[in-house]
């Protein structure tokens, strides 16, 4: 008897540029971006591979005209800061500082902690069965920016707002005044921009240092807010926290009024020129934590951690800092005020059960064979097509967010 023949071979020899598995597909290859105007432009070469260095360092001084948070006199500002209830931010914000994992990751690092900060939920597991903006792989799998894109060249102000719209954050981007030829534009009573362009306006110091005192003042509410205030909303209404144009935190005239706005207060990020303050580097994002009166100066949490410590910077050398032109877009950088989604806050406490159904519903428990792991290969960007005819994400470019 003959053995039996052996099983035939495939023909089809493989395909050595077919991914082995979705992951890799999903990792490798630049994916395309559903938003109406796409974050990047598709077929968008990469920038040439960052050079070699040529020393290695172990963090950097810090230049004389800042001062170090940990030294006598930032210790000094710092209690002075919490006693006046400038540095309520500190704590949100501080809870979830992290060190950027790549030298041009600055911008994606402070959206990360941003992001926790504001107790958003991701919709994606991280690991196991938690739903958390763990690290930059958080945005960066879900975005049509490419992972090599953004560690060659970092991201811009337009895309480090574009990637916050995504998440579901509502912000406000604005510039500083003596940039993007905006020599002629006129100033209302205020000292407020009358001339602005399609995603952001020009604002003077004045402007500025409003927006760090109401930030470090009254940062968001979250889900985890312990001590909440019976008086401060209705639980059972929606808080509207899409600010106005005009942001005050007192009544301008014109009905404009920061707590019927935003029901909690807003993050500050900074996009500035490292040159510019004395260090080494170019542009650079972090948030602002605090804000000391009497030196009109600001206490920056640095995400490059490994470069250089947290540090008090003057309002009027950040203002300047922020008006170099920004090589790759050709404009001024900037700062941007985050602010949580709308949405429904709190239970009612006249229904039952009350705080088991609190506690579940902060908790946010899922199956979690529904939620997506990361890593997996499946599409997970945070704005389908559904989203883009839906969502506020598409009238990002006409409206004041």
């Amino acid at each position: 008897q003959q053995p039996p023949p052996p099983p035939q071979k495939s023909t089809s020899a493989p395909n050595p540029t077919q991914p082995q598995n979705n992951h890799q597909q999903t990792s490798n290859q630049p994916k395309t971006c559903q938003l109406p105007t796409p974050l990047i432009q598709p077929n968008t070469p990469l920038p040439p591979p960052l050079p070699k260095p040529t020393y290695s360092f172990y963090q950097r001084v810090l230049p004389k005209t800042l001062t170090s948070f940990t030294s006598l006199e930032g210790k000094t500002r710092f209690a002075q800061s919490l006693q006046s209830k400038h540095a309520e931010s500190y704590f949100p914000l501080s809870q979830q500082f992290l060190t950027q994992m790549d030298p041009a990751y600055c911008g994606i690092s402070t959206l990360v902690l941003v992001l926790n900060a504001l107790a958003m939920d991701p919709n994606v597991r991280w690991r196991g069965g938690w739903r958390w903006y763990g690290d930059e792989s958080m945005l960066l799998e879900r975005c049509c920016l490419e992972e090599e894109r953004v560690r060659r060249e970092g991201i811009t102000l337009e895309e480090f707002g574009g990637l916050a719209r995504c998440q579901g954050v509502n912000l406000v981007v604005k510039r500083p005044l003596e940039s993007d030829g905006c020599d002629d534009v006129s100033l209302n009573d205020e000292g407020m921009v009358v001339k602005s362009t399609m995603q952001s306006e020009f604002y003077g110091i004045d402007e500025f240092r409003r927006d760090i005192i109401m930030s470090v003042q009254m940062p968001p509410r979250t889900r985890w807010d312990d001590d909440e205030d019976e008086n401060d909303n209705d639980n059972d209404e929606a808080v509207s926290i899409i600010p106005s144009k005009h942001l005050r935190s007192e009544d301008d005239g014109d009905g404009t009024n920061i707590d019927s706005h935003n029901g909690g207060g807003y993050f500050l990020v900074t996009s500035f020129a490292r040159y510019a303050l004395h260090q080494t580097g170019d542009g650079h994002f972090s948030p602002i934590a605090a804000y000391h009166a009497s030196t009109d100066s600001c206490l920056i949490l640095d995400v490059a951690r490994f470069k250089y410590i947290p540090y008090w910077v003057s309002v009027k050398d950040l203002y300047d800092a922020m008006i170099p032109k920004d090589s790759a877009t050709g404009r001024s950088r900037g700062w941007v005020l985050m602010f949580p989604p709308t949405e429904k806050c709190g239970v009612s406490k006249n229904s039952g059960n009350h705080q088991a159904r609190s506690i579940e519903a902060r908790e946010g428990k899922r199956p979690a064979v529904c939620v997506p792991l990361t890593g997996s290969g499946i599409p997970i960007c945070p704005v389908e097509g559904i989203k883009v005819e839906y969502c506020s994400v598409r009238h990002h470019s006409t409206d004041d967010r």
